[in-house]
C-alpha cells in the first residue's frame, strides 16, 4: 500500500514534507493550529445542518474570512 506524504506551507509559501519536520517545528504547528482552532466564532455553524438553520436565520456569513487568510 502506498503511503501518502503530507506537506506543511510555511510562511515564505514553501512545502516541506511533515515527516521531515523537527521536533520543535512539529510542536509550534500544534500550537498555531490549537491557537487557531481557539479563535474560530462561536456562531460558527459546525455541520451542514446548523449552517442550513442559520441561512434561513438572517443575512449575516457563516463566518468570517479568518480561515481563507
Amino acid at each position: 500500500m502506498e503511503e501518502r506524504k503530507y506537506f506543511w506551507t510555511i510562511k515564505n509559501g514553501e512545502k516541506i514534507n511533515v515527516d521531515n519536520m523537527t521536533e520543535s517545528h512539529l510542536r509550534n504547528v500544534l500550537k498555531l493550529i490549537i491557537r487557531r482552532i481557539e479563535d474560530v466564532p462561536k456562531t460558527c455553524p459546525h455541520n451542514i445542518e446548523d449552517a442550513m438553520d442559520m441561512a434561513n436565520y438572517d443575512d449575516t456569513p457563516f463566518c468570517d474570512d479568518w480561515m481563507w487568510k
